[in-house]
């Protein structure tokens, strides 16, 4: 079983300390047996003070540096021009609704199980290894892609994307982690939500751009060659990064990384006791997330077809569902750390997409309206999921954790798109290439959005209720809430420590795994069906 390497920082959220030296006191008092006395070595080994000082000295002196360029490897990440030259690319290759569904879903197919086996590869070795996979497959995939424009070549298009989603489904969850591990306390809010700014600047650029390079260059394929400039810049800012962390990783004693690697050592057993609250974050990213990425698929050809505008016009007015992130997920990340309120802002998310679908399915009102309403929505969900998910896990499972919370969006997404194009060519049969188009497509979209108000309001009254508001709680307040809760946040690593772990599972505890492989198939059998 492998260790990470250690380049990120090791120690885990506010309570890691407190949770370890809790953990090395409960392991008598509960009766469990751990194998070899491991778990209580890396235990006591975790909660030295004498380590911790060691690790500081270490590092101290150019921490500041690379959290900032640890923040900046996440910054550059591209964005596919897809959505804003559907009716283009259903024209030049020549498919259906139904395949341009298929090869949207291409993407997220591949990451309905990619982000799991990445997040554990990220637990076992580390960023560093992940990260240049991912930037490497992301660059190949855009390469080929922008080669299948010349050849009108729909399965090489599809070749080229399911590489990109090889990539993009792991880059996601090396992002997260870094931060999630680099910055801790107040700054991790602020950081991501930086991150998450900076990729919705370039998809708002890249769909508002796509049509204007397409015309300049004449051939829409120009615009996915500047998609690919961008991914080679990502590319390269990787391997800086990459560099300076082995740099620094020289200048650390062995010692120091002997005892960093056995300290945040990953036990895949903690996945089967990951919490209740934590896989009801995991149905919102189905099903919330899942309704964002297939929207963003299609809402420039929802913006032609309804509302009668040239496809320049719909491009701009469709990267509008982009634009408030950009805007409001700083301030966020501030109001986080200030204020807490993080379900609040999850019912709000869910309700505004809702919202916007309605607005956009069944009202003549300016499309803006329910495009900015949209990306309200946008703004307010992911750093909401993310940063929940950062607080109630451990650090050395943040990778898994997280790359299950990728996998579920994308296994939504990759049913949804796939239902969208069956909807809209069942309503472009019926009704021919009109207004009308989208009217099966909205309603559906919008039952989906009550279905993820409901799942909001539940993570609500259950963090209320049986976690002391703990993701509502404010950077200070949190403190309190974790005293409260502890022996909860304790228990999974207590009992995956355990040799007899096996009786401290439930069958509830599997359950949820089983209905994410259960989705995970009916995922790939729709994609594979629609693609043949």
């Amino acid at each position: 079983m492998g260790a990470s390497t250690p380049d990120q920082p090791l120690l885990g959220g506010e309570f890691s300390h407190s949770t370890l030296e809790s953990l090395r006191s409960s392991f008598d008092d509960a009766g469990l047996t751990v194998e070899h006395g491991e778990a209580r070595r890396r235990l006591s080994s975790a909660s030295s003070s004498g380590e911790l000082t060691e690790f500081e000295r270490a590092w101290s002196q150019r921490q500041r540096g690379f959290q900032v360029l640890a923040l900046v490897c996440t910054l550059l990440i591209s964005a596919h021009t897809l959505g804003a030259l559907k009716s283009t690319i259903k024209k030049e290759l020549d498919i259906t609704n139904t395949q341009y569904g298929a090869l949207q879903s291409s993407v997220s197919a591949v990451n309905t199980v990619l982000p799991i086996l990445g997040g554990l590869f990220i637990d076992y070795f580390g960023t560093n290894s992940g990260s240049l996979i991912a930037t490497s497959l992301i660059m190949l995939g855009n390469l080929i892609i922008s080669l299948s424009t010349h050849t009108q070549s729909f399965s090489t298009m599809v070749a080229g994307r399911i590489l990109y989603g090889l990539g993009s489904g792991t880059i996601t969850v090396v992002q997260e982690t870094i931060l999630g591990s680099w910055f801790k306390g107040k700054g991790l809010a602020i950081t991501i939500a930086i991150q998450i700014t900076t990729s919705r600047i370039a998809s708002f650029l890249s769909m508002g751009t796509a049509i204007p390079i397409a015309n300049r260059f004449g051939f829409y394929g120009a615009a996915f060659w500047a998609n690919f400039v961008v991914c080679a810049l990502s590319f390269g800012i990787n391997l800086v990064y990459i560099g300076a962390m082995r740099r620094i990783r020289r200048n650390t004693s062995q010692n120091v990384l002997d005892r960093l690697r056995t300290k945040h050592k990953f036990n895949p057993r903690l996945v089967v006791f990951f919490f209740g609250i934590y896989w009801m974050i995991i149905v919102e990213s189905f099903t919330l997330g899942g309704g964002w990425n297939s929207f963003l698929h299609i809402n420039s050809e929802l913006v032609k077809l309804r509302f009668g505008v040239n496809d320049a016009i719909a491009a701009w007015s469709a990267s509008v569902s982009q634009i408030m992130p950009i805007f409001l997920v700083p301030f966020l990340g501030w109001f986080f750390d200030l204020y807490g309120k993080r379900t609040d802002m999850l019912v709000l998310s869910t309700s505004t997409f809702t919202i916007s679908m309605l607005l956009l399915g069944f009202t003549k009102a300016n499309p803006l309206i329910g495009l900015v309403v949209f990306s309200i929505s946008l703004a307010l969900g992911p750093l909401a999921e993310i940063t929940a998910i950062s607080l109630i896990l451990p650090s050395n499972s943040l990778g898994t954790g997280l790359g299950i919370y990728k996998s579920a969006m994308n296994t939504g997404s990759t049913i949804v798109d796939i239902v969208v194009g069956v909807l809209q060519d069942r309503g472009s049969r019926v009704l021919e290439d009109s207004e009308n188009s989208y009217d099966y497509v909205m309603a559906f979209f919008t039952a989906w959005g009550a279905v993820s108000t409901l799942v909001a309001g539940t993570i609500f009254l259950v963090d209320r209720f049986k976690w002391s508001s703990l993701l509502r709680s404010n950077a200070s307040d949190r403190k309190e809430a974790y005293h409260v809760v502890k022996a909860k946040i304790n228990r999974p690593m207590l009992y995956a420590a355990a040799t007899n772990w096996r009786d401290y599972a439930a069958l509830w505890n599997y359950i949820p795994l089983i209905i994410l492989g259960c989705l995970l198939v009916v995922s790939w059998v729709l994609f594979a069906v629609k693609l043949a």
